[in-house]
């Protein structure tokens, strides 16, 4: 009878053990690609690090499961500089913020918004001291689902100071205007124009392209699922 018991508590036990250890090793579906990146992360060395860790991010982001959020903590070690390791231009709509559907945290990535995600001199300064003096080493333009500048444009409904920048916009509208898909395109393209103004108005930019010492790449948010898609 005592070698029953034995025996019966034995499996018992090994049966916690085992379910113990495969609770504990499960991973998240999304761990493998999370790297807890903290004002910069010195292990992005390269800008294809940098499009990983901003892909793995929204990943998280998407599934809810956000590895950067201990602001408090962030604050304390980068209160004696920084070193972000990518620059994202995008729009200026209130449900697009960077650091949140990349969950970056403070200090991992610099960002410039404007209605419509245009470059203009001030963001191109902007970007050259990123790229020049704080080692980014990625460039990312952004545009986003039902873009109100974007629609602006297209409908010519600018006024004030708003109808010069909705001009910019003009160049990315397709010319069929009959197209349902109009402000999706003209969001895409603006990105695509706004990379090539970037490196053909700036010769920083340009040169540490050319050298392989930076990357840029157009993205695209769709503010009804929260997902990021990287363009060409």
């Amino acid at each position: 009878m005592k070698k029953i018991q034995f025996l019966i508590i034995a499996i018992i036990c090994l049966g916690f053990d085992i379910s113990y250890g495969q609770q504990q090793s499960k991973p998240h579906k999304t761990d493998h690609n999370a790297a807890m990146v903290v004002n910069g992360n010195s292990s992005l060395l390269t800008s294809a690090d940098a499009l990983k860790e901003l892909k793995a991010g929204n990943l998280r982001f998407v599934d809810n499961h956000l590895i950067n959020t201990n602001y408090k903590e962030q604050i304390e070690q980068t209160k004696s500089g920084q070193k972000p390791h990518s620059v994202i231009l995008t729009c200026m709509d209130s449900r697009v913020p960077p650091e949140i559907i990349f969950d970056q945290g403070i200090g991992n990535i610099f960002v410039l918004r404007v209605a419509g995600n245009v470059e203009d001199d001030n963001m191109l300064g902007s970007m050259e001291y990123a790229v020049e003096h704080t080692s980014s080493k990625l460039l990312v333009v952004m545009g986003h689902s039902h873009c109100g500048a974007v629609t602006g444009a297209v409908q010519h409904a600018g006024s004030g100071m708003l109808t010069q920048l909705l001009d910019q916009i003009d160049p990315a509208i397709p010319n069929d205007h009959n197209d349902p898909d109009i402000i999706e395109k003209t969001v895409k393209n603006s990105v695509d124009i706004t990379i090539a103004d970037i490196l053909a108005k700036s010769k920083v930019i340009r040169e540490m392209f050319d050298e392989h010492k930076i990357a840029i790449v157009g993205a695209y948010y769709d503010i009804e699922t929260g997902v990021v898609t990287f363009m060409k």
